[in-house]
């Protein structure tokens, strides 16, 4: 025979080796064991006798396998943790992975009759094996925690449901609907309230799972002489003992201290606050119980947490029915959020300092203002007023000598209206009636005010909290204040409304919502938008750029009046106009608020108000941001707080704005601003000394004041740092926000269009991006906002089309493959999206329908175009083009959530992963959400994994004609389930999965 070599097998064996000085964890996995354990009659929910014999098992392979330096198992899983010096098989993947399995299963079936003396072992168990590497001793853990709440998890869950069922009389399905949804506390209620159990006496090797170590453990030996001695020899113990605090590892310093080598942290640039948002580590806590609600696991009736085609951990989001803020009450010390996040605990005194100094805060305002309520209407009395004896003024501006109000009432007489200080640097004047009882200052006139500074120099300011700004650049780019005081003012004729828990936000910019190359108004865009957005589906209207801004080109984050809304789109009673319609249409509508920097400009914005260098803001480099070129306020001065809360006051009770979106967050919180700085995840990055914990208890203060005043508000944050905490209540040491923005999403995005083919999309990498968010922290998720459509970036649409988008989006034209499938892929992604990435939604507008090329404002270097400042709704419109597809589509996906609310919904289970498919599926809002984002493959009767039993059928398919879909998918056939667990479900349904195709199945009883 020729060549009978080994070299057959050396020359051709694929080499898998394992990055060296990492941790290795083999984890092996029942499979089929839900038809195992019945066959062979295991005991409901635990069997003793089975958890016993997978110790044992593990026990046999971390005896013979030395660079084992722990192990942990639960259920039907073990996770067998290797030495980061390990060098068993070269670090070979294969020869580690087939060696334990091979052991594992072989010593399983040798001790069975050990265990199970009266059931003989009818056929073999099977299990598989998988190796993960984790570089750092904190992953390596955070593993281990995730898997063991998820023991305590599945406990509880299988412990109460089979409860329900065998003592309870109900049937499987009726105890899942009747767990479903619930937290631990409910459970721990139900099982001692309906049977009398007592969850913490039950054993711990049920709740907490087996630890095996290698412990210095006494022998007794026989010595030279023939006498008994006891000698110490390490050997492996099994405990059942707490893995996620320290104490374990305290008590067993030598598994961590083997060798740790440092490794460069992977950065990402965050250029202010609009970088990539980082992972951030599962919550932990102290101890399992109080940690468990927070990990990802799947808990079905009576089974283990099982996935076929397993890359990642199940996803399960908690409880998203939390509101915050609703709590008047300020008590305890502002640990409570410790309790769900145990890495939190290394940094309570930080918590509790500065929930101290939140309240001092809020007694001083008690104790000098009368309370948050009237010190946060200081717009009523600062600024210009009409009251029966004339016009009063009042001016906070401690830096100046003199001060006068001038103006067209008076032909800029400095002389005519002086204005008194006070002991705090605040100046008044009223400026008296005319002798016929008239307003002196006349509606529509221009003011401002003179200061004579400390250094003798005269200046003119417009006043800092006008409410009417205009700006004539025939005459000058500076902009005038004008008083505003129309004989007919704005009548609201609706009701502020309640924002729903399930936000659909529909994101857009007044001035470019025109086809045409100008600046919009508010007028046209309740005309011609809010009409289209409540045809759409969307429940919310975030709108941008309405502080006034000196610069056009800043997007509205150059505030220069923070009380005016942008004059370039019209009066404040057109805003006034437009917020009450969206209300009587059924839509709430956000500000994106700016306080958390100024512009630079003097003569109209806020820098130098008083002649100083500080006033609003921190004098020297800490109140200048050297990026944004803009100035930054000091949060922990009386008066600038003031300013800033009565800013939000006025907004919500002149404007009627239902909530917030808090720009630039990260830039806030930390002394560094986020200028170039890479957020690892490590909670000494958000707790140490670069936190500004002045500005931190001022977004408390924010938070707090909006949520005690106006119970339902909403408060998000753009936060790219993922700070923990951020959006806890303030009762429990929280910054307050109800949610933060997944601003990982739309770069996982962008990275896959960019980087990678559609045949190398992980659906695991997909799946835990849109699920990587904090316990008990909800977030608006999105494909894209203003953010993705700046010019040089391109929208989803553009990334997919590029410029066939100018000659192939005719349906009189040839559908080519880059358009179908640009028009596929966004349809799925904004569906996947939706359904998985958060608590709510978000689109900016035009992106709905796959809105073609970038945005970029008028600026000296476009030659002042407005060619690009538009949204070319006219695209829709036109029956001719396909744009209409996508908008079809991005309406009939929101009225289905408007139906189900998923976003609103507690649970979500992520039960299938598979690689080669390329499928993703998951359940949430009592469907089933299938995606195959193969390029080619298409597959009939597909198995996928089902929570409930009986009838399905699609509710949504991106494959249907009216989508410019091939329509392949039958929305009348009727799909049976099959009650044999698969994906972790206890049953299955059968589906037709055309290529690049999802479809959304609803169930029926």
């Amino acid at each position: 025979m020729a060549k009978s070599k080994y070299t057959y097998v050396r020359d051709f064996e694929r080499e898998e080796r394992l990055l060296p000085a990492t941790w290795l964890v083999v984890r092996i996995d029942g499979q089929g064991f839900t038809g195992f354990t019945t066959k062979h009659g295991f005991t409901k929910p635990n069997d003793i006798r089975a958890l016993h014999l997978m110790n044992r098992a593990a026990k046999v392979v971390m005896e013979s396998m030395v660079e084992i330096v722990l192990a942990y198992g639960e259920s039907d899983e073990y996770s067998f943790v290797f030495s980061k010096k390990a060098k068993a098989y070269d670090r070979r993947t294969s020869k580690i992975i087939t060696l334990l399995v091979s052991k594992f299963t072989a010593a399983y079936v040798f001790y069975w009759s050990e265990f199970f003396p009266a059931t003989p072992l009818q056929f073999p168990p099977a299990f598989d094996g998988r190796v993960v590497v984790y570089p750092s001793d904190r992953i390596m853990r955070d593993y281990l925690c995730w898997r063991q709440a998820d023991c305590h998890i599945n406990n509880m869950y299988n412990t109460c449901f089979w409860l329900l069922v065998n003592q309870g009389g109900m049937s499987q399905r009726d105890a899942e609907k009747r767990l479903n949804g619930t937290l631990s506390r409910d459970k721990h209620e139900l099982l001692f309230s309906e049977f009398g159990v007592n969850y913490n006496s039950e054993l711990e090797i049920f709740k907490k799972g087996s630890v095996l170590v290698r412990e210095l453990t006494p022998i007794d030996v026989v010595d030279k002489d023939g006498k008994s001695v006891q000698r110490q020899k390490m050997a492996v113990q099994i405990r059942h003992c707490d893995i996620i605090g320290d104490a374990f590892w305290r008590e067993h310093p030598e598994i961590l201290s083997k060798v740790e080598v440092s490794m460069p942290a992977k950065k990402k640039s965050t250029s202010g606050n609009k970088a990539k948002q980082q992972d951030n580590p599962l919550s932990t806590s102290s101890s399992t119980q109080d940690l468990a609600e927070s990990h990802s696991g799947i808990s079905t009736p009576g089974s283990p947490a099982l996935q076929d085609n397993f890359t990642g951990p199940p996803t399960r989001v908690a409880d998203s029915s939390y509101l915050t803020g609703s709590d008047p009450e300020i008590s305890g010390d502002g640990t409570d959020v410790i309790k769900t996040d145990g890495y939190l605990e290394d940094h309570r005194a930080y918590f509790g300092q500065r929930f101290a100094h939140f309240k001092r805060w809020v007694r001083d305002i008690e104790l000098n203002e009368g309370g948050i309520d009237k010190f946060s209407r200081g717009y009523e009395k600062f600024g210009l007023h009409v009251t029966a004896e004339g016009v009063s003024y009042r001016e906070w501006a401690p830096g100046a000598r003199e001060a006068s109000l001038v103006g067209d009432f008076n032909g800029w007489d400095v002389a005519a209206n002086p204005l008194t200080r006070n002991e705090y640097g605040v100046w008044e004047t009223v400026v008296p009636n005319t002798e016929s009882g008239e307003v002196a200052i006349a509606h529509g006139s221009h003011i401002k005010v003179t200061f004579i500074t400390d250094k003798g120099e005269r200046v003119y300011r417009l006043p800092a909290w006008s409410r009417y700004v205009t700006q004539d650049l025939s005459k000058s780019p500076i902009y005038e204040s004008v008083f505003y005081n129309p004989p007919n003012k704005y009548e609201f004729k609706h009701k502020r409304l309640v924002p729903p828990a399930d936000l659909r936000i529909y994101e857009a910019h007044v001035g470019i919502s025109s086809p045409e190359a100008r600046v919009a108004t508010f007028k046209e865009f309740t005309r011609n938008v809010l009409p289209m957005i409540s045809d759409l589906g969307y429940n919310a209207v975030q709108l941008m750029a309405v502080m006034e801004h000196a610069y056009y080109a800043s997007f509205g984050y150059q505030v220069t009046s923070f009380f005016a809304p942008s004059s370039r789109y019209g009066e404040p009673d057109d805003l006034r106009e437009l917020v009450d319609t969206a209300h009587s249409l059924g839509i709430v509508v956000f500000l994106d608020v700016v306080h958390s920097h100024a512009c630079n400009n003097v003569e109209d914005g806020l820098n130098q108000f008083d002649g100083t260098d500080h006033c609003y803001f921190h004098e020297g480099g800490r109140g200048r941001h050297e990026l944004w070129n803009s100035r930054l306020f000091n949060y922990g001065h009386h008066e600038v707080t003031r300013f800033l809360l009565s800013n939000l006051r006025y907004w919500i009770e002149e404007f009627g704005f239902d909530g917030f979106r808090f720009d630039g967050v990260t830039s806030m919180m930390y002394k560094h601003h986020g200028i170039a700085y890479g957020f690892s995840g490590h909670y000494n990055e958000y707790f140490g000394g670069n936190t500004d914990e002045e500005a931190v208890v001022y977004l408390m203060l924010a938070n707090y004041m909006c949520h005690k005043l106006y119970p339902g508000f909403v408060t998000i944050a753009e936060d790219v740092s993922g700070m923990p905490a951020m959006c806890r209540s303030v009762q429990e040491g929280g910054v307050g926000f109800d949610y933060r923005l997944t601003m990982s999403v739309p770069d996982m995005w962008i990275k896959l269009l960019k980087e990678s083919k559609d045949e190398d999309w992980s659906m695991d990498h997909i799946a835990h991006q849109l699920t990587n968010r904090r316990y008990q922290e909800r977030a608006i998720t999105y494909c894209e906002s203003h953010d993705q459509a700046l010019v040089g970036d391109k929208t989803l649409a553009f990334w997919m089309m590029d410029k066939e988008m100018y000659t192939n989006m005719s349906d009189h034209t040839h559908l080519t493959p880059v358009i179908e499938r640009g028009m596929a892929l966004h349809k799925m992604i904004r569906l996947v999206t939706c359904g998985l990435g958060g608590e709510g939604y978000l689109t900016f507008e035009g992106n709905e329908f796959g809105h073609p090329e970038w945005l970029d404002f008028p600026r000296e270097g476009n030659g002042s175009s407005f060619h690009y400042a538009r949204r070319q709704f006219n695209l829709v419109k036109d029956e001719n083009l396909r744009y209409k597809y996508l908008y079809r589509f991005d309406k009939a996906m929101m009225h289905l959530e408007q139906q189900h609310k998923w976003l609103s919904g507690h649970d979500q289970w992520v039960t299938l992963k598979h690689e080669g498919d390329k499928v993703l599926a998951f359940e949430r809002g009592g469907l089933v959400w299938i995606f195959n984002f193969h390029p080619t493959n298409s597959y009939t009767d597909y198995r996928v994994g089902a929570g409930w039993a009986g009838k399905y059928m699609v509710a949504l398919s991106t494959d249907d004609h009216e989508f410019l879909g091939q329509g392949r998918v039958a929305h009348d056939t009727e799909h049976f389930s099959t009650p044999m667990e698969w994906n972790g479900r206890p049953n299955y349904i059968q589906v037709y999965l055309p290529a690049r195709t999802a479809v959304v199945l609803r169930h029926f009883n």
